[in-house]
Order: C-alpha cells, then structure tokens, then sequence
C-alpha cells in the first residue's frame, strides 16, 4: 500500500501548483493503480513538496516530487507553445507527471522486490514507465508522447555535450526522446506511422521498435508477475 503527503504550502505558486494537481488527478489516477494492481510488501509514500527530486529515495522508501519540477515542465511546454500541438501545457505537464512517478515507482519496484537489472537501470525504469502507460491508460501512448517531447525540449539549447552528459546514470535527453517515441511506435505501429512520416524514426529503426517493445514488455511483465496483485493475473 501507498501514503499521498502533499504537505501544506507557503507560496502562491506552490500553493497554484497543488491545485492543479489535485485538480488533474495526475497523481492519484497513477498512485490509485500500482495500489490496486501491485502487492506492495511495505507502504511506499508519494511525497509531493520540498526542495528534492523527482527520485526515489531508498532508505525512505519515498518518491520525492518537488513543487518546482511540476512548475519548470510546465514553463517548457508554455515556452514551446505547445498547445499548438492541441495539447495544452497542463496537459502535457500532467503526463509528463505520471511518466516521472512511473519512472519513480521502477525504481522502488527494483529495491522493494529486489528484480534483477540487466543495463542501465534508468533506462530500465523509463521503459517501465511507458509501458505501464500503454498497456494500463486510456490514451497512454499519448501520455507517453507529451513526456517523450519533455525530453527533446530538455535537449534543446545544447551546443556541446561534456563528460558530465555521458557519465550521468541516464541516458541523453535525445536517447529518451527517441527510445519513448519507438515503444509508443512499436506498441501501435499503424496507428502511429506518422511518427515515421515526420521522420523521427527510420524504417529500420521502426521495424526493430516493434519486436523490441514486445519484448521488453513481456520481460518487465515476467519478473513482475509475483508481485501482482492475484485478482489481476486472470
């Protein structure tokens, strides 16, 4: 079982913030499913505020969410004018949201039940989160594209990379982008050929996309399988 803690806020945006959250049930709708779907074997807390994060903090068994991440997503998407996309940047803020907490939840997924992690766990964890989107949620392959064109917004402005772009535990913001983008292709291919009409992914990329979602998903799935609730494996 889950814990929700949006502590009490002090300033005008955090407390604007907080009302849109509860407003869009971003969070609950994600936090409402791994309760429902997931046997958790100790309480894991949602701790939306303060100044950390988004993580997963281990010794606390926590996902730490701050105010200012909502906040600085929602600012890329406005400054992109997104909402020529025909998605508002509250929405695409809102879906950005449940891909981090997903993103979040694999990680605590990996600690609590102890899964082995063959790669780079982030990468990992950014496959669960898209997956869990598709397979679970109502238009979850466009949830999984407003959080993939996060990515590519977070790259632009780049000139150079530094050492410090490739040591980093994640993958580059680019990788991300086109990652997310060939498992939302690879999950719908015909519904999604557009994505290789824009030219984001090659024909042979795209080919590959769809054996290598299924894959990963059936994987994800297969270690997952005792920790799910009884009810949902029929």
């Amino acid at each position: 079982m889950f814990a929700l803690n949006m502590p009490s806020t002090e300033g005008a945006v955090e407390t604007a913030i907080n009302k849109e959250l509860n407003k869009s049930n971003a969070i609950g709708s994600v936090t409402t499913f791994i309760d429902d779907y997931f046997q958790l074997p100790e309480p894991l807390v949602f701790f939306i505020g303060g100044e950390e994060g988004p993580l997963y903090d281990g010794a606390e068994n926590r996902i730490l969410i701050p105010y200012s991440f909502v906040s600085e997503i929602k600012d890329r998407f406005k400054q992109a004018n997104y909402k020529e996309t025909d998605v508002t940047a509250e929405e695409a803020t809102n879906d950005a949201l449940m891909h981090t907490l997903f993103h979040e939840f694999a990680h605590a997924a990996i600690a609590m039940y102890e899964l082995p992690v063959l790669g780079k766990e982030e990468d990992a964890a950014d496959a669960l989160a898209t997956i869990l989107l598709i397979e679970f949620f109502d238009d979850g392959q466009e949830i999984a594209l407003s959080a993939a064109d996060l990515f590519d917004l977070e790259s632009d402005g780049r000139d150079t990379l530094g050492d410090e772009d490739f040591w980093d535990e994640h993958s580059l913001d680019d990788q991300r982008y086109f990652s997310t983008l060939c498992h939302v292709y690879g999950s719908e291919p015909e519904q999604y050929e557009a994505i290789l009409e824009d030219g984001a992914l090659s024909e042979e990329r795209a080919e590959l996309c769809i054996e290598e979602y299924e894959y990963t998903a059936q994987s994800w799935f297969k270690v997952l399988k005792p920790y799910i609730q009884d009810n949902k494996t029929d």
